[in-house]
């Protein structure tokens, strides 16, 4: 089972983030040669087509560099009462022996493998992502000239691609556009993708794409770092979260009778909310929030996967042997109230015994203990019985195993990096996908 980190892209992490990221497009000849096994491949495509329940919006067929409407490859399906569209498989085959390019928006939606390619870049920037598939027909180009909005990562796996890429400009203009080669020059690299090929193409950047001897399929991975302005954002989101700022002001417009008094009353409250605000940012501690915002960037939807099932049947299968630790989820551990001790994690409230709360503070170093000791002084299988209880809310862990996705308030994963009893992250593996 192939395992890909980040570097297997880039390269040297630190040179790439130095003189590529944001900067100019980086081509790595080979990067993955001989280990594409893992990865969505021609093979998978007529079962992903043949999804019924699959919306149109994710497939797009363009010929000559334009887009083929829709209703060109769809059909009218009755389901139940109600009529939907769905892809017709039979008229996307006929466009594409035409040479039409097959576009699949958000691969990672289906196929497990799309999303685990997918995990190194969105652990590495702490943002969602989106796994696109281009198959395109020998001696055709798939798209004119033009910039994308997003970093793109190109991973050529079946066949070849000849890409022509220009300098990235100083200042990138919208959010995508489209050229002539003619107001572009000369390209700064001009390569054919072989599979195991890697090319990295900064948002802004000019590129066009042309199968030549035969099909040809790439994915892409898209990419849209979160700006200073998304960041913070998040940050002011997580500081007004708290009880002093949910009053309701009136925010009087001087003609609902109160006048000019309501109206002054609303910007002094105003003036008081934005004076706490600047209190409580400037109290922030720095890394603590760094830290605090890469988490939730990975749990964004689109950024890793939920392993809940497998989480919770690991939970079941502890046994008096089995070691535990810390998972990484925040936990408020309170004071004793002489025999137990309240904690809260994930929106859950709760009281252990002061022996347990000792217990959860001496593992927060993260060093593990069997669960027969996890719970001193009672007998074995309650202690176990109490490890278990605060495994499945995710206070602990397995620790044989590495960290699972911890369920938050609403029950979305805390944790994006997660290994199960049978699986490894940032793989690509077929054996979980469609049609095997």
């Amino acid at each position: 089972m192939e395992t890909y980190s980040f570097e297997d892209f880039v390269g040297d992490r630190d040179v790439f983030l130095a003189e590529h990221f944001n900067k100019k497009p980086l081509l790595r000849k080979g990067a993955l040669a001989g280990r594409l096994d893992g990865l969505p491949s021609v093979r998978q495509l007529d079962d992903v087509l043949a999804l019924e329940t699959t919306p149109p919006s994710y497939l797009r067929v363009t010929k000559g560099g334009k887009g083929v409407p829709s209703g060109a490859y769809t059909r009218t399906v009755a389901r139940g009462a109600a009529l939907a569209e769905a892809v017709s498989p039979e008229k996307v085959y006929e466009l594409f022996r035409s040479g039409g390019t097959v576009t699949w928006n958000s691969l990672h939606h289906v196929l497990p493998s799309a999303r685990r390619l997918l995990a190194p870049f969105t652990d590495t920037f702490a943002c969602e992502g989106e796994v696109v598939l281009f198959v395109t027909p020998a001696r055709n180009d798939g798209f004119a000239p033009h910039h994308d909005s997003i970093d793109v990562y190109v991973v050529q796996v079946d066949g070849t691609k000849t890409w022509r890429v220009w300098a990235t400009p100083e200042i990138r203009r919208g959010d995508e556009g489209s050229y002539t080669p003619e107001e572009l020059g000369e390209p700064v690299i001009e390569v054919t993708l072989a599979p195991g090929d890697v090319l990295y193409v900064p948002h802004g950047t000019p590129h066009a794409a042309a199968a030549k001897s035969g099909l040809s399929l790439h994915l892409s991975v898209g990419i849209e770092p979160r700006r200073w302005r998304d960041l913070l954002k998040d940050t002011v989101a997580a500081v007004v979260e708290d009880e002093e700022f949910h009053g309701f002001p009136y925010l009087a417009d001087g003609e609902g009778g109160a006048g000019g008094a309501g109206e002054a009353a609303a910007a002094a409250g105003l003036s008081r909310q934005i004076e706490l605000l600047r209190d409580r940012l400037a109290h922030l501690e720095p890394v603590a929030e760094a830290k605090r915002l890469a988490r939730v960037g990975r749990e964004r939807s689109g950024a890793g996967r939920t392993r809940e099932f497998a989480r919770l049947h690991a939970v079941d299968a502890l046994t008096t042997d089995s070691l535990v630790r810390r998972s990484a989820a925040p936990v408020e551990i309170g004071d004793s109230d002489g025999t137990k001790t309240g904690i809260r994690v994930g929106g859950h409230r709760l009281a252990v015994p002061d022996a347990v709360a000792r217990s959860l503070r001496e593992l927060d170093g993260g060093r593990p203990v069997t669960t027969s000791e996890f719970f001193p002084g009672v007998d074995p299988a309650r202690s176990l019985s109490a490890a278990r209880g605060l495994a499945r809310i995710g206070v602990l862990e397995a620790a044989e195993h590495a960290v699972f996705p911890v369920p938050d308030a609403n029950g979305e994963p805390r944790n994006s990096r997660q290994k199960t009893p049978d699986s490894t992250p940032h793989t690509a593996n077929h054996t979980d996908d469609q049609g095997k």
